[in-house]
Order: C-alpha cells, then structure tokens, then sequence
C-alpha cells in the first residue's frame, strides 16, 4: 500500500492511501519510517492507526481525571464525545479501572459527601445526581448510608438561608407551598420540611 499524502493535525498525523485515511502519532511515525510515497503493509498501517488512537484516547483521560473525578460511566460518555469509538474507549476506561485510577466506590464515597455536607442537598436529591453520574445504584445507597442525619440537620440552616426573606407570616399558605416545592427540588422530603417549617416559625415567635 502506498502512501500518498501526510496532513499534520494538531496532536496526530493523518495518513492518506488509496484505502482511505489513517491517523498516526508522530513517534510511531518515526519509529516505522512512514513518508508521503513510502510503501507499507496494510494491517501493520491499521495496527499502528489503532495504537495512535488508544495513546490518545488514554492521554486525553489521563488530563480530564487530573482536573477532576469520574466515575466509569461519566468518563465513557465524555471520551464518547471526541472518539465516537466504542470499543476504543471502553478498552481506556476499563484499563483505568484496573489500575484502580478510577473507582466507583471510591468516587461515589466522595461524592455523597460532597453533595450532603457541602451542597447541602437532601438525600433524595443526592440520589438523583449520583444515579445520572452512571453510578451503581446498590453503590449509591452505600455511600449515602449515614448521611440521611446530615441531611436532616442541614435542613433548617439551609430553609433559612434560601427562603427566611419570604417566610414572615405563618398563615401565608401560599408562600408555605412554593417553599415546601423549592426544597422538595433540593431532595428534602415534605414531612421534614413542613416540620421544619413549623419550627421556624415558633422559633420567630419566641424571638
């Protein structure tokens, strides 16, 4: 097979023949002697075509996980959007997941953490965000085991802080269930919350 022209492309090279256009990093360019007008066999251009894109492919999640935690599925579904290749990036994925570089139990521990004690979501909503984040459902519920009691002493801090402006008169029913709505949203349940709503305003009271 013959090669017929190089384009450079910003982190690969494309290889064009008559079969058509294979991508191929720079050093394996080198390491094999590919040049415009050079002869090579056609399954070791495929091999090296697939190698390229595996060493791009893992470079490229190599830089998304240091800026920020996956789990398994959200980093398929990120690489899915540059490599449309299915079987290339779950090749990717599941070598980062032997290696333990990702890990949904780990990730879905630090997530449940952050979204009780620091978004201050209600378990409910917690659920909802960890559940779309591709993660095991049976792992969802590990990892939120233990936090249902944050959540339920976040619940008055966080009534206040987002709604203590509106809520000045008990018999404003109104106001009372766009309230009880809001915090539904943020995972809180409506038992919980009209309980809190009624010791808020006994707490104005006293005051």
């Amino acid at each position: 097979m013959k090669i017929l022209e190089i384009n450079r492309q910003k982190t690969y090279f494309e290889v064009h023949t008559e079969d058509g256009v294979y991508e191929l990093d720079g050093e394996l360019m080198r390491r094999n002697d590919i040049r415009e007008g050079a002869e090579i066999d056609g399954d070791l251009l495929l091999e090296l075509h697939d190698e390229s894109r595996y060493k791009r492919a893992y470079k490229r999640a190599c830089y998304l996980l240091d800026v920020r935690d996956y789990s398994y599925v959200m980093l398929y579904r990120k690489l899915m959007q540059t490599y449309q290749d299915k079987a290339l990036v779950r090749r990717v994925v599941d070598h980062l997941a032997e290696c333990g570089i990702i890990n949904d139990r780990r990730y879905a521990g630090k997530l449940a953490e952050y979204l009780v004690e620091r978004k201050r979501y209600g378990i409910f909503r917690a659920r909802q965000e960890m559940l779309y984040r591709g993660l095991d459902k049976a792992l969802v519920e590990d990892a939120l085991e233990g936090l249902e009691d944050t959540a339920e002493e976040n619940l008055p801090a966080v009534l206040e802080k987002k709604y203590g402006r509106i809520l000045t008169d008990p018999k404003d029913y109104k106001t009372r269930e766009k309230v009880i709505a809001g915090m539904a949203r943020l995972g809180y349940d409506f038992r919980s919350v009209k309980a809190a709503i009624e010791d808020y305003f006994a707490s104005l009271e006293e005051e």
